[in-house]
């Protein structure tokens, strides 16, 4: 016979039925769960990479086509293309990014900035390159401008169309690219399998790289041995439209 009340008694039942021990995980299956996630991140993060590299390589498109319709904004009043830079019949082509040379803002991008056609600075620089003689606001590409100091964006200009109207212009004719001065500012600092051109009829599209874009002797500093060079990747970059 039992001698506790019938209370006591469903109370020790409930207290008997909480305190069932439970099946904990064991090392196996936590191995297990942790190599599936490891796996998982395996995956995605390839692909995250693969889709910020896409969405750099689209804003520098978008970049280097609103630097396009400035050029044409212009060409409307001024009717010629600036000066590549501050040298006679263009000088050094691969000295085809200045905005300020030190001294003024005469040549290449420098007239854009100075009549307001770029909306805003960064338009001038690509994402996506890491030198930072190229990159915006840096401690060796300062803007505001500084006296006796170059600020270069982060593209380059076609050579040899100074003087010229968009209109005297084949459709076809690459105006400004990605940086590719010297091979490893395509390979290495740039978007490594290409360069983003944008052309005289105001499109834009990313050229993927060639052989002489990625593998020739150009180097720093700026040589008018390389001229030739220069000149044949930008008619490459124009046979590839």
């Amino acid at each position: 016979m039992n001698p506790l009340p019938k209370h006591l008694n469903r109370r020790r039942s409930c207290d008997a039925h909480r305190f069932i021990p439970r099946r904990a995980f064991t090392l196996i299956e936590l191995l297990v769960v942790v190599s599936i996630i490891a796996t998982l991140i395996g995956i995605l993060l390839p692909v995250l990479a693969r889709a910020r590299q896409v969405g750099r390589r689209t804003t520098c498109a978008v970049r280097l086509r609103e630097v396009g319709n400035a050029a044409f904004y212009y060409l409307q009043s001024d009717k010629f293309f600036p000066s590549l830079n501050n040298e006679p019949s263009d000088g050094h082509w691969q000295y085809n990014y200045i905005i300020w040379d030190g001294r003024d803002l005469d040549h290449n991008f420098g007239p854009f900035v100075l009549k307001n056609l770029i909306p805003d600075m960064q338009v001038l620089f690509c994402p996506v390159q890491s030198s930072p003689h190229h990159q915006f606001k840096t401690y060796v590409n300062p803007w505001p401008i500084q006296e006796l100091l170059d600020t270069r964006a982060g593209f380059g200009r076609r050579p040899m169309i100074t003087g010229l109207d968009v209109t005297q212009l084949p459709a076809s004719t690459a105006l400004y690219a990605d940086l590719l001065h010297a091979p490893d500012y395509v390979s290495e600092k740039g978007h490594k399998n290409g360069v983003n051109v944008v052309y005289a009829d105001g499109h834009a599209r990313f050229v993927q790289a060639f052989e002489r874009l990625i593998d020739n002797e150009m180097t720093l500093p700026t040589s008018l041995i390389d001229n030739p060079t220069m000149m044949q990747i930008w008619k490459k970059l124009d046979a590839r439209e």
